[in-house]
């Protein structure tokens, strides 16, 4: 065999050996990279959801508001406004229409 023959036999097997290792190892990068990031994501919300705890462990006026506004009541003399969207109506009447 020629040099020229076993230089690229060579190159043939090297490639033929690493080339599948080194293409996991761009597919677990990228994995690793959509982690961080979703991990990233998730700490942000963790932090936002520890305020919102604390919030409601220390701020009274906090708790009235959140307690209102889930059970759809006002203030004395407030006035409430529900909007209505279409897609909500049309759910409310679909609702109406199986009883």
């Amino acid at each position: 065999m020629s040099k020229k023959n076993l230089l690229l036999l060579g190159i043939f097997v090297v490639l033929v050996i690493f080339l599948p290792g080194f293409s996991k190892l761009q597919k677990l990068k990228e994995k690793n990279r959509l982690l961080n990031s979703e991990i990233e994501k998730l700490s942000e919300e963790n932090q936002e959801l520890a305020h919102q705890v604390e919030r409601l462990e220390t701020d009274p006026f906090y708790i009235e508001k959140k307690a209102r506004d889930k059970m759809g009541i006002g203030k004395r003399g407030e006035v409430r406004y529900r909007i209505i969207y279409e897609s909500e109506e049309k759910d409310a009447k679909d609702k109406d229409s199986n009883r």
